[in-house]
């Protein structure tokens, strides 16, 4: 809405999964961005499950992108392991966010090869190998390099080089992460403000006194 009134021209993007598509603020955001003709591109990425819970358990719309009818906005629906088909419909919902022509809804449909998160998710328990073995045949990494490599524009020389300099580059940083001094507790309490609380200094002074045994 800021964007829009003072005539910027930027977009805003937000990302949200399957799952994220079937919460109330999600339709509430469209809504109100459909209402006023706000330049934003909501972008879902559907990889098939809310954490566990597969799309069919946790809305009956047949494709997320229609969610777009009900808000008044445009809703597309994309390869997402496409690079250059997700690139071409974020550049066109930009686009029409710009020209004043308001928000879209872009479905990407993807998948998510590793777990949801590393505090305990096992996609064993709801994934076949069957399935992910389907899907692993799709990776846009590999898709687009297969298709740099056909235009000549990429070789296995080329991504062996940057490999390698990618790797140096992490080492590099790491070492000199290494050797920047640790982080005290007073020094994390002093790091939050420009100029510390009175209630963060009593904090810094009573885990001093603590440790000191006063």
């Amino acid at each position: 809405m800021g964007l829009k009134k003072r005539g910027n021209e930027q977009v805003v993007v937000t990302y949200t999964g399957d799952g994220g598509s079937s919460q109330g603020d999600f339709y509430e955001g469209m809504n109100f961005a459909g209402v006023f003709e706000l330049p934003v591109v909501f972008i879902v990425q559907n990889n098939g499950y809310a954490i566990s819970t597969q799309r069919a358990n946790q809305t009956a719309a047949r494709s997320i992108a229609q969610k777009a009818v009900a808000a008044g906005i445009t809703g597309v629906q994309v390869d997402g392991m496409d690079v250059l088909a997700v690139y071409k419909a974020v550049f066109d919902a930009a686009e029409r966010g710009r020209a004043g022509e308001g928000p879209t809804l872009v479905e990407t449909l993807t998948y998510r090869f590793g777990p949801h998160s590393l505090s305990g998710d096992d996609p064993t328990r709801y994934r076949t190998k069957e399935e992910s073995g389907e899907w692993e045949q799709k990776d846009p990494l590999v898709r687009y390099r297969k298709f740099m490599e056909k235009k000549g524009l990429w070789s296995e020389e080329e991504e062996t080089a940057v490999i390698e300099e990618a790797k140096a580059t992490v080492a590099e940083a790491v070492k000199k992460a290494d050797e920047i001094e640790r982080l005290t507790i007073p020094g994390l309490l002093d790091s939050v403000f420009e100029h510390t609380t009175p209630q963060a200094e009593e904090q810094k002074q009573d885990f001093i006194s603590a440790r000191e045994g006063k």
